[in-house]
């Protein structure tokens, strides 16, 4: 059995460490042969790694469990240059392992009158989902300075370790009920969340931090497309309370935690910085996410209809 703390350990320094070392090594190769190559030895270590647990321990241990855990962290630094993005896309299982971790611990409840006023709301579950792409893909669509991606990678990286902070320092148990009503695609929807997340680890909201930070930075890039994702980001802070995900102070957090990091990290990068071409192309690309999402919703819904998947 591995211990699920000195995996991520090793994953995080092996990710880490990785990135400058391969790119080291492509940066010696001819130009066009970098990036083939690159895939070709992500690659050979993935099936290595997948023979050589075969061989040994089976398909869930051993080596194939620390170089799967390598190779996200090293692909997020061979596409950013970055060991930010490395460490930000290697920490993302340690949320799933504070929540195990304190699982036993005492849980606080931080209810308001507010969070018993509001009901609970199936419908509001498309709105929430659609954080995945609103943090995923905006920044990558309306994002084109390597500069300013880099300190938005900063900020969300922050307050992804001011919220692990919170779950250890304050660990909450989200106002779930015991079970969704409804036979309907949004209860449907409702009821995979809560059965793929657990509901520890609520204090503060990474999910409103995350969208807060998402657009903040695309409001250095074009102030329309800036304000309208906000607005957005602040439905998806309502529908963690109807969705019973979170309470309202941890809202609040999330959304101070996001401001808080974009004031360090992103507010400095002059808005002047940005080329015309890329700020009159803002728009158009952010709607491309609308289109993305409207796919994704569609594909959820096949898998509902065709109850591939079952909630």
């Amino acid at each position: 059995m591995i211990d699920p703390l000195a995996a991520l350990g090793i994953t995080l320094v092996g990710s880490v460490l990785a990135g400058p070392v391969v790119v080291y090594g492509l940066e010696r190769l001819p130009v066009w042969w970098q990036r083939p190559a690159a895939w070709l030895l992500i690659l050979a270590a993935a099936s290595a790694a997948v023979v050589a647990d075969l061989l040994r321990e089976g398909p869930v241990g051993g080596l194939f469990v620390y170089v799967l855990g390598v190779l996200p962290g090293l692909i997020a630094f061979l596409a950013f240059r970055t060991m930010v993005a490395s460490a930000l896309v290697s920490l993302l299982p340690m949320y799933f392992i504070i929540t195990s971790l304190t699982r036993g611990w005492p849980v606080h409840t931080p209810e308001l009158p507010l969070d018993r006023a509001v009901s609970l709301q199936p419908a509001w579950m498309l709105v929430y989902g659609s954080l995945y792409v609103f943090i995923g893909v905006l920044p990558l669509m309306v994002v084109r300075q390597a500069e300013l991606f880099r300190r938005a990678l900063a900020g969300y990286l922050a307050v992804m370790l001011v919220a692990y902070a919170g779950f250890l320092a304050y660990p909450t148990l989200a106002p779930r009920p015991d079970v969704v009503p409804g036979d309907g695609f949004a209860a449907w929807s409702l009821r995979l969340i809560y059965q793929l997340d657990t509901p520890y680890g609520c204090f503060p909201s990474l999910h409103v931090a995350w969208a807060f930070v998402s657009a903040l930075t695309c409001y250095r890039v074009h102030a329309g497309v800036g304000w309208t994702a906000a607005c957005w980001a602040t439905l998806i802070a309502v529908s963690t309370l109807y969705t019973k995900q979170h309470y309202v102070v941890d809202v609040i957090a999330g959304a101070a935690a996001a401001f808080v990091a974009y004031a360090i990290f992103i507010r400095t990068y002059a808005r002047d910085a940005v080329p015309p071409a890329d700020r009159l192309a803002a728009p158009r690309r952010a709607w491309a996410v609308v289109g993305i999402f409207a796919l994704g919703v569609g594909g959820l819904w096949l898998a509902y209809w065709t109850g591939i998947i079952v909630a």
